[in-house]
This record gives C-alpha cells, sequence and structure tokens, in this order.
C-alpha cells in the first residue's frame, strides 16, 4: 500500500486512462456535446499544484482546507490536493452559515473551497456570511466565478509546479482529513483520518469489488460522506478506474433520477449505486429499453438496504445489489458484498480486508469472537481512526485492547458475514421487553405497495413506550393501515413487536446525507403521543416540536389555557421535554 494518497495517484498502471468524468444532462440532449473528463495524468498533476498552492497561501506545511464544493471535477481535484497539502475539511454545503461557521472553527480552517456565487446555489452567499466569524481563514478559493479577493482555483493550479510536490511529503500516521459525524446524542464530533486509515479503506473496497483500471463507477454521494469521498472517489482512482459524477447533485437532482437509464446506457458505467432511498425510488423509473449491460452490480450504502426492497431491486433490472456497511470512524468501510459472492439479502457483506470484528454482548458480557452471538459490534483495523479532535485521551472512546464500539447491533456468522439489525439506542423497550425496531421493518416492507418502512418507540404512559410504524407507500399504490395491522399480526410472531399505532407518510424524515433520521422520527412519534393523550381530554392545541441546544424536546403551544394539560400529559408520558408557550 502507498504511504500517501499521492503515491496511491501516482502508482496507476495507465496516466493516461480517464480518472474523472462530469455529466451534464446537456450531453445527453446534444450529439456533439463534448464530455467533461481528465485523465490520470492531468489528475496527478493538478492534485499537486493545487496541494501546493493551498500550502503557499496557508504559509505552513499542512494547511486545513474546507471543501464547500458539490460534486465536480474540480471539486474532487480540490479534495484530493488538500489531502496532500495537509487535511482536508469537507463540509455539508447544505447547512446554514452558522453551521458552517461553528464547523470550520472546529477544525481552525485556513482555507475554504468554494463554487462561487452564481444563481441557484445559495453555497457562496452562506460562506461570506460565516467568514466574519472564522477568524483562523487566510484564503478562499473559487472553482467558479472569483468574486473580490478571492483566489482562482484553475489560476492556483496554472501557477504552481504539478511535477513535484514542494515541501513536506506526508506519512502513513499524518491527518489527511476531517470529517463532521454526529453521536448518538446528535453532537457532532470531528473525526480525523490518516492516509493510513484512507487508503486502507479504498483499497480495501478496490480488493473486494476486483476494481482496475476498466473500472468505471458511479459516485452519486456527495463529499461531506466518507464514502463519496473516500471509498467511491480514492478506491477507483488508486485502481486507475474512472469515477463518473452524475451532475452536482448526483441522485438529489430529481432530472438524474428521472432519466437514470437513458443516463446509464449512455455512460456505460460497470459500477452504479446510490443510498437505498434513492434506490427504491429509481424502482418506480422504468428502462423503457435501456441497455445497462455493461452494469455488473449496483452499490448501496450509508443505512440499512431493506431486503425485500433489494431482492425487488435485481429481479426488475437484472442486478445484484451489493451493500457497503462502514462508518466515519473507519473511513467508510467495515464490512461489503464482495464482487464474487452473491449478496445474501438482510446482510452486510463479508468483513473487509484489514478489518477485524468482535460483539459485545446485550447481556453486558465479554467481548466475543464466538459466530453468531448477538451484541454490539466492535472493530479494530487499519482504517479505524485514532480519536477524536480535541477528545482529551486519544483512545478515550476505545474499549481495552483499542477496540471501538459501532453501536450497531448485530452479529457475525462463522465466515465473516456481519448482519445489523439496528442500533443499540434504537431498541424499544415495550413493558420490559426489548424488540428490535428491524423485525417490524422486514416484515412491514414485505406487504405490497410499502416502499419503506421505520419502526420507532413511541411514549406510552402504561407500557413505558411502545412500537410505532411508519411506511411510504410505492408510487401509485395505497397502503390501508388496517391492511398492513393484519399482516403483521401473521408475521410477527411476538405479540410486543406488533406495532400500537402505523402511520402513513408521503416520506421519512432524512438527514442531509439521505439516512434515515431516527432523531427527528422519535419527535414526530413524541408529536403523535401527545396530541393523542391530549385528545382524549377533549383538547386539540396547535403543538410545535423543537429542540433544546441541550439536545431535550422542546414543545411550545399557541394556546396558553393548555400549558399545564401539555405539561401534565408530558410529565405522565415520562418525556424529558421543556413546555412553553409558542
Amino acid at each position: 500500500m502507498a504511504d500517501n494518497v499521492l503515491d496511491a495517484l501516482r502508482g496507476v498502471p495507465n496516466p493516461k486512462g480517464r480518472a474523472i468524468r462530469y455529466l451534464d444532462l446537456a450531453e445527453l440532449d446534444f450529439a456533439d456535446a463534448q464530455p467533461d473528463f481528465i485523465t490520470h495524468a492531468e489528475l496527478q498533476a493538478r492534485v499537486t499544484a493545487l496541494a501546493n498552492a493551498f500550502r503557499a497561501l496557508a504559509g505552513h506545511d499542512a494547511p486545513v482546507v474546507t471543501i464547500l464544493a458539490p460534486s465536480t471535477i474540480d471539486g474532487l481535484v480540490a479534495l484530493l490536493a488538500a489531502e496532500v497539502a495537509g487535511a482536508a475539511h469537507p463540509v455539508n454545503w447544505l447547512l446554514d452559515a452558522d453551521g458552517i461557521a461553528d464547523c470550520m472553527n472546529a477544525v481552525g480552517a485556513d482555507l475554504v473551497v468554494t463554487p462561487g456565487a452564481r444563481p441557484g446555489l445559495d453555497t457562496h452567499d452562506k460562506l461570506m456570511a460565516a467568514l466574519p466569524r472564522v477568524p483562523s481563514l487566510r484564503g478562499v478559493i473559487s472553482t467558479g466565478r472569483v468574486g473580490q479577493g478571492e483566489h482562482s482555483l484553475r489560476a492556483l493550479i496554472a501557477g504552481q509546479p504539478g511535477d513535484r510536490l514542494l515541501g513536506r511529503v506526508p506519512g502513513p500516521d499524518d491527518v489527511a482529513a476531517l470529517f463532521h459525524t454526529a453521536a448518538t446524542t446528535g453532537t457532532s464530533k470531528v473525526v480525523p483520518l490518516s492516509h493510513a486509515n484512507l487508503l486502507a479503506a479504498a483499497e480495501g473496497i478496490a480488493e473486494a469489488w476486483h476494481m482496475d483500471d476498466e473500472t468505471r463507477i458511479v459516485n452519486a454521494l456527495p463529499f461531506f460522506h466518507v464514502a463519496g469521498a473516500n471509498l467511491l472517489s480514492l478506491g477507483p482512482l488508486c485502481r486507475g478506474g474512472e469515477v463518473l459524477l452524475l451532475t452536482e447533485a448526483g441522485l438529489r437532482n430529481p432530472a438524474v433520477l428521472a432519466r437514470h437509464w437513458q443516463i446509464i446506457e449512455a455512460t456505460r458505467p460497470t459500477i452504479i449505486g446510490g443510498i437505498p432511498s434513492s434506490l427504491v425510488a429509481l424502482l418506480d423509473v422504468p428502462l423503457n429499453g435501456a441497455d445497462i449491460s455493461t452494469v455488473r452490480f449496483c452499490a448501496t450504502g450509508g443505512a440499512p438496504m431493506p431486503a425485500a426492497a433489494a431482492a425487488a431491486f435485481e429481479r426488475q433490472f437484472g442486478l445484484p445489489v451489493h451493500t457497503i456497511y462502514g462508518m466515519t470512524e473507519t473511513a467508510g468501510l467495515i464490512a461489503t458484498v464482495r464482487y464474487e459472492t452473491v449478496p445474501e439479502y438482510g446482510t452486510a457483506g463479508r468483513l473487509a480486508p484489514g478489518i477485524k470484528a468482535c460483539v459485545r454482548p446485550l447481556d453486558g458480557g465479554e467481548l466475543t469472537d464466538e459466530p453468531d452471538v448477538t451484541g454490539i459490534i466492535c472493530v479494530k483495523g487499519q482504517q479505524l481512526f485514532g480519536g477524536y479532535l480535541g477528545a482529551v485521551e486519544t483512545g478515550a472512546s476505545f474499549l481495552p485492547d483499542g477496540w471501538l464500539e459501532t453501536g450497531d447491533v448485530g452479529h457475525i456468522s462463522a465466515l465473516g458475514a456481519v448482519t445489523i439489525s439496528g442500533r443499540g439506542n434504537d431498541i424499544i423497550i415495550r413493558s420490559g421487553n426489548n424488540i428490535d425496531p428491524s423485525v417490524i421493518e422486514t416484515a412491514a416492507n414485505r406487504f405490497p405497495g410499502v416502499a419503506e418502512s421505520a419502526a420507532i418507540a413511541m411514549p406510552d404512559r402504561y407500557a413505558g413506550e411502545v412500537p410505532a410504524l411508519y411506511v411510504v407507500p410505492r408510487a401509485g399504490k395505497t397502503v390501508r393501515p388496517d391492511e398492513l395491522e393484519r399482516h403483521l399480526r401473521a408475521h410477527l410472531a411476538e405479540p410486543h413487536a406488533r406495532p400500537a399505532h402505523i402511520f402513513v407518510t408521503p416520506a421519512l424524515p432524512l438527514t442531509v446525507v439521505g439516512k434515515l433520521s431516527r432523531v427527528a422520527l422519535r419527535r414526530q412519534a413524541a408529536a403523535a403521543a401527545i396530541r393523542m393523550a391530549l385528545q382524549e381530554q377533549g383538547l386539540q392545541p396547535d403543538l410545535e416540536l423543537d429542540q433544546t441546544p441541550d439536545g431535550k424536546l422542546l414543545i411550545r403551544t399557541g394556546d396558553r389555557t393548555c400549558l399545564s394539560q401539555v405539561q401534565g400529559v408530558v410529565s405522565s408520558l415520562g418525556l424529558h421535554a421543556e413546555v412553553a408557550a409558542a
């Protein structure tokens, strides 16, 4: 394995091969449109030159470069160059100005890369509003239109040597990237990843999926997602493959989703993919005769893919679905379905190269590597980070002997197949009975017309909490709660697991990277429980739910005469919440 990201990029077998291609939808509409791409040789030169420019602007050999660029060639070049120069700091460009400033201050950002000011994209405007609050910043680099006092990314590349890195060459243990990740409390933590961490995960996915210089992979994830920045970018690039970017927003772009199979026929990738909700949406996009014969399989990750949906995707399009299971702390990779194996839907594939895993039994027993024991998955390996930024003790988040608790409940087979059944803090406890929400969701997803579902704990004054099920119907389909309830009674042997309430909803709440937001769903369930209890008293006040700075539920009502009743209901449900007038 190479010592750093730049060495990995330079080690490809065919420098003249295509490295990154950016698709503008106009390419599909105009026969003479020229595809936008760069070769591996051009990528190496641009990354080297821009890394030199970053160091020159910052005035030292380890600048922290915030990347606020969407999915473009320049955005990916900037990300890789920042990793080589010092540390790339990908930030969610959907955040507001305060959120952007907080992220930059958390790492002491020296520089920031922005797409520049232009209609239809407010990233630059939010950055300008954030900058007065970021005292460490020394420069703004634009990939597009250059504003006053800003630097042009292309001009910086042209002004520096691209054949050699000036200054210190990074080593395997040097920090290459700083990612934000939300803990179970919802508080953001910063995960430093070294060159060795990034490359171990990138090489791991490349080996598992048999990537080479013939690989052409669709990267539909944003760069602020560790899989989009590392697994689906550096993974293929370090083997000489091609990364295909489908417009700036990927499958978030409704036009890309609607024309997906036409795009696949035109670009002829070997691996496609998207987050589970995007793949579920594709079930309603017909092929219409599109030739997708170059595609070997479809990849997914970032959230559990319902087994029924994965099987439906394979039946409909003839493409097996290969899951990635990982976390930011492992540079995105713990397990995956290897290329040569048939996916076992319901599992996350087998442990990736270089990863060791065991479980901590739910009854509190000692760590064990015995197969098929259910507990909290614990991991260690080369891709595992060394500790959160700013932690008093580097190993504060680790168990003895360097094991990291993932927080995911599951088990590992004798062959290394990983099955994830939920998060440790997602377990529903109904009258003292532990209920795994995935059991309910698996049964619900088998009901005709259900696109996706999520089971969550709803506060209950008698049982403590009960399962509430939220389901999203397939496009053009109707799901009747009474019929679904009968289906669940027949398919859930444990009576306690049967949902006390079923809600049909147009969509599940998602995080900005497209994962199910169980925090938001728990708020919805809490609000529903409060409203039901108030209705029993003949009251129907308007309620607004929010969150206090310390993460406590905040309930506001515009009807001041109901404040005491709302407070009484909140207390009876055992909720840790504040009640206030709107």
